[in-house]
């Protein structure tokens, strides 16, 4: 038996919180930033849309970049040309020469390259996860551990920076995160490219998506998931703050929710990381959809503060699984060669389907009131949950034996 080695695991997942944390940081401290730049919503409300947009646009591509030139180039070109667009902006702005549109050139440039290094991370944890003796499943929900801690501590270490610093130097703090994931990347993950097959159709992204419509798990695991992420993002961005409105409730108590629900959230991956092999794949789930269902109904009577917390905490709990249970599916179920590809189609569709989602549960808001909303979100999330339990697991053990990952001397 090959000894287990940690360090390399280790290293990536240190380059996957600096960048996740950075993000998060710079979440906050960018649109603080365009609008003391600005003086105007407009801009600040274009530069966020052209974020969006270079970031969806980075996720299509950004996996078969991966799969073409390998793991450690595109983290560190990720890294680095991320790192230098960033510190470009107070930079430039330190100088006098920094206009609306240069503005939002290197805010694009910055988002065009976040979901490459990201796909270029984790489509290594499986190989690596295998060489510190770690399970799939386990590394997948490690994974989720860190980038949570990076979601729920960016916006704190962002307004502590931007209270002490302001917000140009704390856009630099950004740049030094990203190019220091990149450099990590780069020397922990191996720098050819792993394919067997280098035509432009088969390294194009539509492998990727024909792979994913094509494997019988993934591809109603990933349309229930897809539901789900549409009902949580729904219910917090739209439903739940336009009940609380109505409702004539403090804002304060909606953020309460929102940090119990994170932190609830966190601990319930770390469950899922010790024991999550115990229970069903289709049992985590269904208690996760189920969980939301009912607190969907519960938020619906409009609970005082101190019950508002606790379920806040209990519904992030019952679903902190979702996410790694769908990643170590899509690790256990794809072949390395297309492993980016995959990744970036999830990513790419995930952020794609995200406005189109908003948009609807706006409209209907609109249409029929915040209460109708909820109601009609834990009705779905009651259906995925009946539905999850339909999902095929079974042979995801014996595909996952199949596909266990080997080294070759001299990748890294």
């Amino acid at each position: 038996m090959s000894e287990r080695r940690y360090s390399p695991l280790a290293t990536l997942f240190a380059a996957t919180f600096l960048f996740r944390i950075g993000n998060a940081v710079a979440a906050l401290a960018l649109p603080w930033f365009v609008l003391s730049h600005t003086k105007s919503a407009a801009w600040a409300g274009a530069t966020a849309a052209s974020s969006v947009i270079a970031t969806i646009i980075g996720a299509w591509v950004g996996g078969g970049l991966v799969d073409r030139f390998g793991r450690a180039p595109v983290a560190l070109i990720s890294g680095v040309v991320g790192g230098v667009a960033m510190a470009s902006i107070p930079l430039l702005d330190a100088v006098g020469a920094l206009s609306n549109t240069g503005l939002i050139a290197c805010v694009v440039l910055g988002a065009a390259f976040d979901a490459p290094g990201m796909a270029a991370q984790d489509s290594e944890l499986p190989k690596l996860g295998h060489v510190a003796g770690l399970s799939v499943e386990r590394v997948s929900s490690l994974k989720a551990v860190i980038g949570n801690v990076a979601i729920l501590g960016g916006p704190a270490l962002g307004g502590a920076a931007i209270g002490l610093l302001g917000a140009a130097p704390t856009l630099g703090l950004t740049a030094f995160f990203s190019v220091l994931a990149g450099l990590l990347g780069a020397w922990v993950l191996p720098a050819r490219a792993a394919r067997t097959m280098t035509t432009t159709a088969t390294l194009s992204m539509r492998a990727g998506v024909a792979f994913l419509w094509s494997e019988p798990l993934l591809r109603p695991l990933f349309g229930i998931v897809m539901i789900f992420v549409g009902i949580v993002g729904a219910n917090g961005s739209v439903i739940m703050p336009a009940l609380f409105v109505d409702a004539g409730r403090q804002v304060a108590e909606l953020g309460l929710f929102s940090s119990m629900m994170g932190a609830g959230g966190l601990l319930g991956i770390a469950i899922h990381a010790s024991v999550g092999a115990r229970i069903s794949a289709q049992n985590w789930l269904a208690v996760a959809f189920c969980g939301s269902a009912v607190g969907s109904l519960l938020l619906s009577q409009l609970p005082g503060v101190p019950v508002l917390m606790l379920l806040g905490a209990l519904v992030g709990l019952l679903t902190g699984s979702v996410s790694p249970i769908l990643n170590a599916a899509i690790y256990n179920r794809t072949p390395p060669e297309l492993l980016g590809r995959v990744l970036g189609t999830v990513s790419a569709v995930m952020l794609s389907a995200s406005p189109m989602v908003m948009l609807a549960a706006g409209a209907f808001v609109d249409l029929a009131g915040p209460l109708p909303g909820l109601v009609v979100s834990a009705v779905f999330a009651g259906l995925v949950a009946l539905l999850s339990l339909r999902l095929q697991f079974a042979t995801m053990a014996a595909a996952a034996t199949a596909s266990a990952p080997t080294h070759t001397e001299g990748e890294h």
